[in-house]
């Protein structure tokens, strides 16, 4: 058995011990989120687009910052709970949607947690940047039901993990 087969075996024996929901959110789901701003950190400097005072604007960032799509706030992507958040577009702990990539974009924690997630923002975000056809298809895939094995779970943790790692290291070498 090879190294890789045997880390992914003790990550599955672990996932054994809980509920495969509970795996989902309690583990997968977070490392998403973290990997979901270390990639949009890891970009080169400059500008990212985002919504400030109802308007589609730029927003300046060094590698290593992300910026608020509904705000233009920009911090560090690993600023914390009161920092930097991965926001959901369309809010839902539906497993057809929550671990959707185009589903979720940076957001500060005032607009994710105090506004919401600033929904009229974030729709014309998406609407700017990804699209009436991606909005569309989550709408879709909202209303379906996915269920994930504790094997696929598994799998999406040590991809999530390697990305992870990836966006760190660009970070770093930049």
């Amino acid at each position: 058995m090879t190294k890789e087969a045997r880390a992914r075996q003790r990550l599955l024996d672990t996932a054994k011990t809980m509920a495969a929901g509970t795996y989902c959110r309690k583990v997968v789901a977070p490392l998403f989120q973290r990997m979901i701003r270390a990639e949009a950190a890891a970009l080169p400097d400059g500008f990212s687009d985002c919504v400030h005072d109802g308007s589609l604007v730029f927003a300046g960032r060094i590698v290593g910052q992300c910026v608020c799509i509904t705000c233009g706030n920009v911090d560090s992507w690993n600023s914390g709970i009161k920092g930097m958040h991965t926001g959901h577009f369309l809010a839902s702990r539906r497993n057809s949607i929550l671990l959707e990539e185009d589903n979720v974009a940076p957001q500060c924690a005032s607009c994710n947690f105090y506004r919401s997630g600033a929904p009229t923002e974030f729709r014309m975000w998406m609407e700017h940047v990804r699209g009436i056809e991606v909005i569309k298809r989550l709408q879709a895939l909202k209303r379906q039901s996915v269920t994930f094995s504790r094997e696929d779970l598994v799998d999406m943790r040590i991809a999530f993990r390697d990305r992870l790692k990836l966006a760190e290291a660009k970070m770093k070498g930049m």
